[in-house]
């Protein structure tokens, strides 16, 4: 049951990918910035790269959706953003060439801090969901956006206004693997009662609120700023309403919990200048780096 969890996630990564680069292409290009917002929305949902690129994220949705239903959401979402890897190697493939050998290091490394942090997790066992505390959760969440995207809109710093909105969006993705997690466990004591909770329309919402803000962080600056900040906030986010909401477990000794945080250090940074560096040795800008964390 882990092992296919994991390997849903995997899947889930790459189809997040390849949907990310879709999006960004389209989300970055130079108009964008002179565009309203409901011209900005208008535009790319008449761009056939975009649509596809929204599929390929519906699909890894449902594979993510299937991944949760079999594993921890601790053990699901570190994998999700580890689809920058697969974001970096097709690049490289479509390129025919090998990818820098600083970057292979990187992708060494994260791999290497992934296999650390999933072969140190403990089976998941079943505990209390503590439901309760899911609409603390949202709230606290959905007003640190507001003030982020607040912050951003007036901040006249490229820079900061794309970290803001992509940890905003980072936040909000984490919400959503959380209350996914959350509907998936309502489901298995029936579908009658998830479509009359407020569970299931409140992932619904936060979904849609993340594709567009994140939209607006492929807009703000480079992905090379944005995505770091965006799949470490998610994946904090994830982790947190793991523990706190659905009570999973963080280790049974203190060997455990090491080399679950060492392993999952590793992997963010990895993931983090994985999406810093250049995708080749002659480019100088990292705009074109196709990086997702698990939405879009």
């Amino acid at each position: 049951m882990v092992l296919f969890a994991v390997v849903a996630a995997f899947a889930s990564a790459a189809s997040f990918a390849g949907g990310s680069a879709l999006q960004h292409r389209v989300a970055s290009a130079p108009s964008a910035s002179e565009e309203s917002r409901t011209g900005f929305i208008a535009r790319l949902v008449r761009r056939p790269s975009w649509l596809i690129g929204l599929g390929l994220s519906a699909v890894a949705f449902g594979l993510h959706a299937l991944a949760l239903s079999q594993g921890d959401l601790a053990l699901v979402q570190p994998v999700i953003v580890s689809g920058i890897v697969f974001a970096v190697l097709i690049r490289a493939g479509l390129d025919r060439r090998w990818p820098p050998r600083q970057t292979m290091i990187w992708l060494v490394l994260t791999w290497a801090g992934l296999a650390l942090f999933l072969l140190v997790r403990p089976t998941a066992t079943t505990n209390s969901v503590h439901s309760s505390l899911a609409p603390l959760f949202v709230l606290i969440g959905g007003v640190l956006v507001i003030v982020a995207m607040l912050v951003a809109r007036r901040s006249q710093q490229d820079r900061l206004r794309g970290l803001l909105l992509g940890s905003a969006a980072g936040l909000l993705f984490g919400l959503v693997a959380g209350l996914l997690k959350l509907v998936l466990a309502q489901a298995s004591q029936g579908w009658g009662q998830v479509f009359t909770h407020w569970t299931l329309w409140t992932l619904v919402a936060v979904g849609a609120w993340a594709i567009v803000v994140n939209q607006r962080a492929y807009q703000a600056t480079r992905i090379s700023l944005t995505a770091p900040a965006l799949n470490i906030s998610q994946v904090m986010v994830a982790i947190a309403f793991g523990i706190l909401v659905l009570g999973e477990q963080v280790g049974s000794s203190a060997e455990v919990v090491t080399g679950e945080v060492v392993g999952l250090t590793v992997t963010i940074l990895g993931v983090r200048n994985l999406a810093a560096l250049p995708t080749n040795p002659r480019d100088t800008d990292t705009t074109d780096v196709p990086v997702t964390a698990g939405r879009d």
